[in-house]
């Protein structure tokens, strides 16, 4: 009997480690490790040991959370267009064996059970992290910057491409806005509109955007702006706008080169081009991971492989039941979020949510992958929510038990 007892508090003492400390530290390694780990596959090992195993050795533990986990309206959404996608790879000519395709979204799930365990036993934790993800993102934005301006050549600045796991202008952008569309939702929340900390954040970050000179996070924090703008103090986002204008009248002209120079990128003859290749296999699509291949008569001699456009990817991929699967997904996720706007926490994880999704329409094709910036665009923010609807579930369990 002793030694039951014995295994039991062993267990219960690892459970706590694992819940309070071990997985906490592995959300702020997956949030922040693009910013210094210097290799890509460095991130990704990071991932695997920090989030990944604890996830899994927390939910070997503790057998009992895997149900409250799974049962989530979300996480079967997600489940159902993930085990969609491994179908379709019967009809694909995938560039990967079935055996890398099939970890991606067990990659997924690991860190929405991760999000998910935090929310149910420590979460607090979960905010406070994700600020401090925020802070280390805003720093290492105004290093990049500094840094970028030192080196540059007199007279040809070109644009910022990103150091170390971050190498491109575009795929930086992605992960630098989804935390200017944080500290964007975090200034709307705040209690003063002269709240030092979000303003310098937002400051850092924009400037890091601008420097890349990539326009698709501008249209995502647009699509988050209207999101805030909505649900949050009015009189402060008119605020906002004015001086949003107003930059950008400044910025236009001082540079109208910014907006007149690459036009709109070549993207309505590659989305028109996309489209006729779905429409040879509209329902069902070419199956995951089968390669794309768009060519332009106006880029004879330039392939482009993905078409610029994320919701065009799965539609590609998946066919019109695959896309139908990933709107369910955004749109279970988008009805929790309205219904409990009142929340910060879940207007915030909203914000972040949109502005991915924003993004996605204008640039990208890796819905489902290893961790890389597009988690930024959709899994990281959908693990937000995922973590709040957990939250706001146990807390109505608690409520109705009293």
């Amino acid at each position: 009997m002793s030694t039951g007892v014995a295994t039991l508090t062993i267990n219960d003492r690892v459970s706590r480690v694992l819940n309070h400390y071990l997985l906490p530290i592995g959300w702020l390694v997956i949030m922040t490790g693009m910013f210094w780990a210097w290799e890509r596959s460095l991130y990704h090992k990071f991932f695997y040991l920090f989030l990944a195993a604890p996830t899994l050795v927390a939910l070997a533990m503790q057998p009992a959370l895997l149900r409250r986990l799974l049962v989530n309206p979300l996480f079967a959404a997600f489940l159902a267009f993930s085990v969609y996608m491994m179908i379709s790879v019967a009809w694909a000519e995938p560039e990967s064996d079935f055996g890398s395709l099939i970890k991606r979204p067990l990659y997924i799930a690991m860190l929405l059970f991760a999000a998910g365990i935090i929310a149910l036993k420590t979460p607090e934790r979960m905010a406070q992290l994700t600020r401090v993800a925020g802070m280390i993102a805003a720093l290492a934005a105004a290093v990049s910057v500094v840094y970028f301006i030192v080196n540059a050549e007199p007279g040809n600045m070109g644009r910022l491409e990103g150091y170390g796991a971050l190498y491109n202008p575009l795929l930086s952008g992605h992960v630098y806005g989804a935390f200017a569309a944080f500290w964007m939702g975090t200034w709307f929340l705040s209690r003063s509109p002269f709240s030092p900390l979000p303003l310098l954040c937002l400051a850092a970050l924009g400037l890091l955007l601008i420097a890349t000179g990539s326009r698709t996070p501008l249209v995502g924090l647009a699509a988050a702006f209207a999101w805030l703008l909505i649900v949050c103090d009015k009189k402060r986002g008119l605020l906002a706008l004015g001086v949003i204008v107003a930059m950008l009248a400044g910025l236009v002209a001082l540079h109208p080169e910014i907006v007149t120079q690459r036009g709109v990128s070549y993207r309505p003859e590659i989305w028109a081009e996309s489209l006729r290749q779905i429409s040879l296999k509209p329902w069902l699509g070419y199956g995951y991971d089968t390669p794309m291949v768009v060519m332009l008569a106006s880029l004879p001699d330039y392939p482009l492989f993905d078409p610029h456009n994320i919701e065009l990817g799965v539609l590609y991929a998946g066919g019109i039941v695959g896309l139908t699967l990933w709107l369910v997904l955004y749109g279970l996720a988008m009805t929790f979020c309205w219904k409990n706007r009142r929340d910060p926490a879940v207007v915030l994880a909203a914000a972040w949510l949109i502005f991915g999704f924003a993004s996605g329409l204008t640039e990208g094709n890796a819905f489902m992958s290893r961790p890389k910036e597009h988690w930024f665009l959709i899994w990281l923010p959908m693990a937000m929510v995922y973590a709040q609807w957990l939250i706001h579930w146990q807390g109505w369990a608690l409520k109705k038990s009293q």
